[in-house]
């Protein structure tokens, strides 16, 4: 294994993502599956983990584009084996 990521297994990529650009929000969806818990991983919720009962990812909610917010939900993602949409880079405009 190479960084808890097998040798040669792909990423689980997004489902779907959602950007509300009034809200300066968006949301990496990687199931559908019920939420059992949310954790802060960033400051004050900025980056916020839904996870199922397994303790697996559900999803990535990020209040803001600011670089640091999307890079800790990034290194989240890939801390998780899970891949992070490219174009998520803080560059919307409301």
């Amino acid at each position: 294994m190479l960084g808890g990521l097998e040798k040669g297994k792909p990423m689980k990529q997004p489902e779907r993502i959602e950007i509300d650009l009034e809200a300066q929000a968006s949301y990496v969806y990687y199931s559908d599956a019920d939420v059992a818990e949310t954790i802060d991983v960033l400051r004050d919720g900025a980056v916020a983990a839904d996870l199922d009962a397994k303790g697996n990812v559900i999803g990535i909610e990020l209040l803001g584009f600011e670089s640091d917010v999307i890079e800790c939900a990034r290194g989240y993602a890939a801390s998780h084996d899970l891949g992070f949409p490219p174009g998520l880079n803080g560059s919307f405009v409301a």
